[in-house]
């Protein structure tokens, strides 16, 4: 005991030694309780007031509450109370504005469109109009005649441009909306981070306030090992050594609040939230810059509308400017009396006479179908040239008689599409009727080949549009053969394709037939009058029955066909009878 108490008797005694001087002497080597004691007050205390005989504290301290060196040290260690919001608003101010921007130009989207179906009732109603001028009744002067063609066409121009303005609209000018789904995932992500920050902050925290509860009882140890030195050295001892173990556990709690980096912590939330407010300012520019390009397009073809009109307006000026009244009375008196008495009673003895007088309807059949007529449109002129662009070397391969340069893989690959083969029988048709005979029978075989690839497609898609458009030049293409060289022999398209099996479904030949019927009566229906009776009048109609058999159909099965579909169409006795004789051939 004696060698224990020595120490502390000398730690005493250095303590009423170096009390006056202890918070301001350079040496801090001495090791005794109170140099470590007044070390701990100098970090972590504000307050330098001490008395002297305590070494810094005095007995009239409260140890147990929390003093205003307390409240420094929190302060030191504590991120302020909204540093965690500072930049939480500005941030979610970028959001609300990209979200309404976003939300802004879906409006704009549909008020656009809105526009698009204001314009093509308006171009529609336009049409109707024009197609209720009466455009010279018998006896009209030929230059009011004149005029009035000139409104009907001024109208019907209008409409015509205003439904091309509208369609340029609706698919040029509509703002692109990716950006919105980019912002709800852009959000998510700022969630995250903040919820990581936040708890990052509450772990702090949580380890600042254990932190200060471990001061604090230092700060009550240190006092009591202070005020302690009257007491015997066995209490000193014990107290000095509680001490000991209040410091230590402090220490574990200070190094632990160190290792955690609230300063990297806030770098990297700091860090995060730039860059989606730079991610969020991108976007907003996107947005700018689609309204801004919609609302620029759709301001060049209100321009170009514009100088249309105006172009329109003045050609019909031109024309109103040549009504001269009194000359056209005397034009009446000259002959236009004669023709009234002329056509007293036969008013209306051609088609103009339908379309003048009567407005459009749709027919009751075509009100069941699930597209409406004006739903009913033909492919952009822009998709047709760029197919037929495609299309063309083919064509040039079979009449230049180049067949290597055909690829049938890649011909293959484009008959997928109905519109595709059609476009390519229209070429084909164009270019035999500038010339039906192609230099060779290898370029004849090379476009049975293609017609081939194409049938087959047409079979599996049940396309009779495209089979069809084959017959009509089946017959028609030729080549000659001279492999015989005292006497060359025609050979025709259908010798190469009548193997196909297309040509053995009757379910083709029936809808084939109805084709060929509706095209017959569209024909018929172009200069009807009221003295028309039905009946067949186009030569692929009149023809079909002789295609059937040409391409192996037997006579009886070819004449109940069609019995079959004029049944079906209740056309009348005398239009079968019509069809029926055309094809009539000898069939012992």
């Amino acid at each position: 005991m004696a060698s224990i108490d020595l120490p502390v008797t000398v730690s005493a005694t250095a303590d009423t030694s170096l009390t006056p001087n202890c918070k301001n002497s350079p040496d801090r080597t001495i090791e005794t309780f109170n140099i470590h004691t007044l070390s701990i007050s100098t970090v972590y205390q504000s307050d330098g007031e001490a008395s002297p005989d305590s070494c810094g504290y005095s007995a009239s301290d409260d140890i147990g509450g929390k003093s205003s060196s307390s409240a420094s040290f929190g302060t030191t260690f504590l991120p302020t109370p909204n540093a965690t919001t500072i930049q939480g608003p500005s941030v979610e101010n970028c959001f609300t504005r990209v979200e309404r921007g976003h939300k802004s130009n879906e409006n704009l989207n549909k008020i656009i469109s809105e526009f698009c179906d204001i314009g093509f009732e308006y171009a529609n109603r336009l049409q109707n109009l024009a197609n209720r001028i009466d455009t010279g009744f018998t006896g009209e002067s030929s230059g009011a005649t004149t005029v009035l063609n000139a409104f009907r066409s001024y109208l019907i121009k209008i409409g015509e441009n205003h439904r091309e303005f509208v369609d340029a609209v609706q698919h040029e000018c509509v703002i692109p909306q990716d950006g919105a789904n980019v912002c709800v995932k852009l959000r998510n992500d700022y969630k995250q981070v903040m919820s990581r920050y936040e708890s990052s902050e509450a772990e702090r925290s949580s380890l600042v306030a254990s932190v200060e509860d471990m001061y604090l009882q230092t700060k009550t140890a240190v006092a009591m090992c202070s005020q302690a030195f009257h007491e015997p050295p066995s209490v000193k001892t014990g107290l000095h050594a509680g001490l000991i173990s209040v410091f230590v556990k402090f220490m574990q709690k200070n190094s632990e609040l160190n290792c955690i980096t609230s300063h990297d912590s806030r770098v990297i939330f700091d860090i995060e939230n730039k860059k989606v407010a730079a991610d969020l300012r991108e976007l907003d520019t996107t947005r700018l810059c689609g309204m801004r390009d919609s609302l620029s397009k759709f301001l060049v073809y209100e321009t170009a509308r514009v100088r249309n009109l105006q172009y329109d307006m003045n050609q019909f000026i031109t024309v109103l400017d040549t009504l001269k009244p009194d000359l056209e009375w005397s034009e009446f008196e000259s002959r236009g009396y004669r023709e009234l008495e002329a056509s007293s009673s036969s008013i209306g003895t051609n088609a103009s006479y339908y379309a003048n007088y009567l407005q459009n309807t749709i027919p009751e059949v075509f009100r069941n179908y699930a597209v409406s007529r004006l739903a009913l449109s033909a492919p952009k002129q822009r998709v047709i040239q760029r197919i037929s662009r495609s299309l063309t070397k083919y064509i040039d391969s079979v009449w230049n008689d180049t067949p290597d340069s055909v690829s049938m893989c890649d011909f293959v690959g484009e008959m997928q599409s109905s519109l595709v083969r059609q476009v390519f029988c229209n070429l084909v048709t164009t270019e035999s009727l500038r010339e039906n005979k192609l230099r060779s029978v290898s370029a004849l075989k090379l476009l049975a080949r293609l017609f081939g690839a194409l049938l087959s497609f047409s079979q599996r898609q049940s396309d009779a549009w495209s089979g069809f458009a084959v017959l009509k030049v089946s017959d028609f293409i030729y080549a000659m053969d001279e492999s015989d060289s005292s006497q060359p022999q025609r050979r025709s398209l259908r010798l190469f394709l009548y193997s196909h099996e297309y040509w053995s479904r009757i379910t083709f030949w029936e809808e084939c037939l109805l084709i060929a019927i509706a095209q017959d009566m569209t024909a018929l229906f172009d200069g009807v009058s009221p003295d028309n009776v039905l009946r067949p009048v186009t030569r692929e109609l009149l023809g079909f029955k002789q295609w059937m058999l040409n391409f192996g159909i037997n006579y009886v099965e070819a004449t109940a066909l069609i019995e079959r579909v004029c049944s079906r169409l209740s056309l009348p006795s005398d239009y079968t009878q019509a069809l029926l004789e055309s094809g009539h051939v000898s069939h012992d």
